[in-house]
């Protein structure tokens, strides 16, 4: 009987718990539409190497928060310039996996996922959870809608005020 009273009561607990549709941890993300042509190209080269390193390289390793900024951002960056998903991975994202495979990446390019991360919090990001995850779910999801019927960047309504989800 007491473990049917533990069980009835973590499973009350649970129900009672908001849960986001994705499960996501959402940050303010950084205002990136200062950022354009080969800079943005360079940028979003460095977010996409930070968020690979930081995700396979020990000693490296990030805050699900600042793993947010970072993919999201590096999504900002890809919306913003136009690209599609296969140019995205081909020019970006492989490049940053291939890099792994080198040796010494990891010593190398580890240092560097700090000052990115700093980068985008001085352009308006935040490394901290947004206090209503719901409506930033909301917002995100807004923001992934505008980019799947052909929009690019941010909607002009969102200006630096988007959300992020994290891992």
């Amino acid at each position: 009987m007491k473990r049917f009273l533990i069980g009835a009561s973590l499973a009350g607990m649970l129900a009672a718990t908001p849960a986001l549709a994705d499960g996501k941890i959402y940050v303010q993300l950084p205002d990136l539409s200062g950022i354009t042509g080969t800079e943005a190209e360079e940028f979003l080269h460095q977010v996409v190497l930070a968020n690979i390193v930081s995700s396979n390289c020990v000693g490296y390793e990030v805050s699900e928060e600042d793993w947010s900024l970072l993919t999201d951002s590096a999504d900002i960056l890809s919306h913003q310039m136009g690209l599609t998903t296969d140019e995205y991975v081909e020019t970006y994202e492989t490049p940053a996996f291939n890099a792994l495979d080198e040796a010494g990446t990891c010593e190398i390019e580890g240092p560097n996922v700090e000052p990115i991360l700093q980068r985008l919090v001085e352009l308006g990001g935040s490394r901290d959870p947004l206090p209503d995850q719901e409506a930033a779910y909301i917002e995100w999801r807004a923001l992934q809608d505008y980019w799947d019927a052909g929009g690019t960047g941010m909607p002009p309504s969102a200006g630096s005020t988007g959300k992020s989800k994290t891992k």
